[in-house]
């Protein structure tokens, strides 16, 4: 059984759980077709299913890293992510079950993000299930696995905190995010360029952007906004931006 799309770990352990969910009566080519079309979210819960260790802070991000090629730890090591004063409630209020100092707040904005993290699942035992985990890092770290995964094959291109989040050579257009994701720009890809002989972004597209509150940027050469506030832009404006790209390619070029 060969699959090329996650590291032979990540294989087993999707694996282990295919065939205790059909009781055994399942081939290896079966196992290898559903592993190659699953997707990122699914394959997460599909190996922590029947993982059997202690499932630390360190560990769920080596997972991360072998199923999204995303490196949490240089994310945390760039000082990057969702640039914020304070971490939410959710995230203090466990860390304060485990620690022993009187300003948390003040302590935890001494810690790195991959620290925060390992408090945190230390704090809840060692026992998150996978859609928690994903709320975690994305609280933390800035990290959305649920919206990344859903990108896959959409012809989207994501370059997010200094590394790339999601990236095929089919991709027509990338967002690129600054390392606190307090400003994203738009632009077409080369392949874009070369299969519609377009050199920018499709004039309707460009209204729609401009809706949405973005402007031409000449200094970058991409459509260019950034949150007034100096915050991270916020969730729901990128899942804004990301389902109008997403319509966009389905609508005019769903045969690239």
């Amino acid at each position: 059984m060969e699959v090329t799309k996650y590291p032979s770990e990540i294989v087993k352990g999707i694996s282990l759980t295919l065939r205790q969910e059909k009781h055994g009566k399942i081939t290896p080519s079966e196992i290898t077709e559903l592993i190659e079309n699953m997707s990122k979210v699914n394959a997460m819960d599909s190996y922590l299913k029947t993982y059997s260790q202690k499932l630390t802070g360190s560990k769920v991000r080596e997972i991360v890293h072998q199923i999204y090629h995303i490196d949490l730890d240089a994310i945390s090591d760039l000082g990057a992510g969702t640039k914020q004063s304070t971490y939410p409630a959710m995230i203090t209020n466990s860390i304060k079950q485990i620690v022993d100092v009187e300003e948390v707040d003040t302590y935890i904005s001494t810690l790195s993000k991959s620290d925060i993290m390992d408090l945190y699942v230390e704090a809840h035992h060692y026992d998150l299930t996978p859609s928690e985990l994903r709320i975690v890092i994305n609280l933390i770290f800035g990290t959305n696995l649920d919206g990344i995964s859903s990108l896959e094959n959409s012809g989207i291109g994501l370059f997010s905190k200094g590394q790339w989040i999601n990236q095929s050579n089919e991709d027509l257009f990338i967002i690129h995010t600054s390392d606190d994701d307090v400003d994203v720009r738009i632009y077409p890809t080369d392949y874009f360029k070369e299969r519609t002989g377009l050199h920018e972004l499709p004039t309707d597209l460009q209204d729609s952007l401009q809706q949405m509150g973005y402007t031409f940027n000449e200094d970058v050469g991409a459509y260019y906004y950034a949150d007034p506030n100096g915050q991270s832009v916020a969730d729901s404006f990128k899942g804004q931006t990301l389902g109008l790209l997403i319509k966009y390619i389905s609508v005019n070029y769903s045969d690239l």
